[in-house]
């Protein structure tokens, strides 16, 4: 099985709906890893990108449900 093409930081921006600026700034802060290609590494795989959603949307749920405390 192959494995679907790493995704450029633009095709992160248009899928993501937020700047280029913002998806560097995910890649600097860790939430989205690069793949090395070339001289500068600027390819997140799909699997990255997948992984990442699944955690905001987590975290989106967590948020919406009551505290144990409340």
């Amino acid at each position: 099985m192959d494995w679907p093409a790493p995704l450029t930081v633009g095709e992160l921006s248009a899928e993501l709906q937020c700047s280029e600026e913002e998806v560097r700034a995910l890649i600097r802060g860790g939430e989205l890893r690069t793949v090395a290609c070339g001289v500068r590494p600027g390819l997140v795989p799909r699997h990255e990108l997948d992984a990442y959603l699944r955690r905001i949307r987590h975290e989106v749920g967590d948020s919406r449900r009551p505290s144990a405390t409340a």
